[in-house]
């Protein structure tokens, strides 16, 4: 008994930490594949007006919700998105901006442009956000990107052309990566899901699964 007492005490949380793992591992897959549904409905919503994918109303966001079933994202048996929740899926358009941005959002345009530039268009030339809706707990999450400022996101998600090309607080600081050419855009979705209730005996640092998928 003594000798199983000793080894017992280093294969449970050898155990531990192989359940905790792999069902983490299962559980990024799932995040990552949540993402990349987000980001077709996303490229759907765009490209086909008449697809009345509006990701901004409940009854088209409970898809990607029930995409995420056991992240905890859901308030009730309907999918619904939970506001306090374990996990939150954040939509953005990231555009650069360039004359057609300056030209819709500064109006009248001033006696200097066109041409544009910095100095008569304040985000020419950076990363803007023109959409961003949240799913699930915004309050505990953020985007990588940024964020755009508050009172700007209209309740469908949009963003308006004057603040896409003169508001400085609606750029996307850490979007340089993307390297979009002038007025070309991005889709973007991320998740953020706590996997805290399976952190057993504590084994990762920080249980949160990130990602994001990109189009």
């Amino acid at each position: 008994m003594l000798e199983f007492a000793l080894v017992m005490s280093i294969l449970v949380p050898l155990f531990a930490g192989m359940f905790t793992i792999g069902i983490t591992l299962c559980k990024g897959i799932q995040v990552s594949n949540v993402c990349q549904d987000a980001v077709v409905l996303m490229v759907r919503a765009n490209t086909d007006p008449n697809a009345g994918l509006d990701l901004s109303l409940t009854q088209n966001q409970r898809m990607i919700v029930r995409a995420a079933a056991g992240l905890g994202m859901n308030a009730n048996a309907q999918y619904d998105p939970s506001s306090t929740g374990n996990g939150v899926v954040i939509l953005s358009k990231v555009i650069m901006v360039g004359p057609q941005e300056c030209a819709s959002g500064v109006v009248p345009a001033p006696p200097t442009a066109p041409p544009w530039n910095a100095s008569n268009c304040p985000n020419y030339g950076q990363y803007a956000f023109t959409y961003r809706v949240v799913i699930g707990n915004g309050t505990r999450w953020t985007s990588t990107f940024g964020n755009p400022p508050t009172g700007v996101v209209h309740s469908d998600g949009t963003i308006s052309a004057r603040d896409i090309a003169t508001n400085t607080s609606n750029r996307a600081l850490n979007a340089t990566f993307l390297n979009l050419s002038a007025s070309t855009f991005a889709l973007v979705s991320e998740m953020y899901a706590d996997v805290s209730y399976i952190n057993l005996f504590s084994v990762m640092n920080t249980p949160i699964i990130y990602s994001r998928s990109i189009s």
